[in-house]
């Protein structure tokens, strides 16, 4: 499986709400480690209840003998179809917010980074930064494949654009939009994948269940499985894992009906 990067052109999009809440979806589907591309305003280990990692991402594009040391263990219970615990692990690589570090790293070293952890993981997922300085460019360049995540609103989608083209000239596939904090904006669905030019994979809708479960330091799908929101994590990463299931934009009606 290759690298994928979750990206995104506007901030505040949710990105890393997406790029948690798939790692724990594909945990059940074989191994998996989710990164903290972010290193300039990194948050991805409060989503996992982590304090400001000791080591981090930083340390390892210093010096990649602190990989083994900067990779955490999350252990995942899920339910499976029949009602079963699936018991699984995913790893998360953090990134750590001190200035002085990350004035001394050289992001080029990703690369390297990727690489070695490709035998390890079935699945890698790099959560980007925004926009298109060299912290998220990079990261995006290190992947074989990137996901566009977009609100429903058309300054997000068209920034998204922008991203897209810049993929597109690196020669990095962009395998799908996502579109997070969706309420039946169907419009803006065929919106974004002409705008964007590539296929909406995914629609998260919004939930107070996401905010809630990050102040408690778990995500949602962990946190509450069963919840709307949550099989729209998990639909999105069965699509990721082949199976064939459609994306069907639903109006504001059904939003508000469940």
């Amino acid at each position: 499986m290759p690298v994928l990067a979750v990206c995104s052109g506007k901030g505040g999009v949710g990105k890393t709400t997406v790029s948690a809440n798939l790692a724990v979806s594909l945990s059940p589907f074989g191994k998996v480690l989710v990164i903290d591309g972010d290193i300039a305003l990194p948050n991805l280990h409060t989503f996992f209840g982590l304090d400001d990692p000791f080591v981090s991402l930083l340390d390892v594009l210093k010096d990649i003998t602190y990989l083994k040391d900067a990779i955490y263990g999350i252990k995942v219970k899920l339910k499976g179809s029949e009602d079963e615990d699936i018991v699984s692990e995913l790893h998360v690589l953090p990134a750590s917010t001190s200035v002085k570090a990350l004035e001394e790293i050289d992001m080029e070293r990703l690369k390297d980074v990727l690489e070695s952890l490709k035998r390890d993981y079935d699945f890698i997922i790099v959560d980007v930064a925004a926009g298109l300085s060299k912290y998220a460019i990079i990261p995006m360049l290190s992947a074989e494949a990137s996901y566009l995540v977009v609100n429903p609103e058309k300054a997000s989608i068209i920034d998204s654009q922008k991203v897209k083209k810049i993929a597109d000239v690196s020669g990095v596939k962009v395998e799908g939009i996502i579109v997070n904090r969706y309420r039946g904006e169907k419009k803006m669905v065929e919106y974004a994948e002409n705008v964007v030019g590539a296929e909406v994979i995914g629609l998260i809708r919004e939930s107070k269940l996401i905010r809630k479960c990050w102040e408690e330091g778990v995500p949602v799908t962990m946190r509450k499985p069963y919840a709307k929101v949550s099989r729209d994590f998990f639909d999105l990463a069965r699509r990721l894992t082949g199976e064939k299931i459609e994306v069907k934009p639903y109006g504001k009606l059904k939003y508000h009906l469940g």
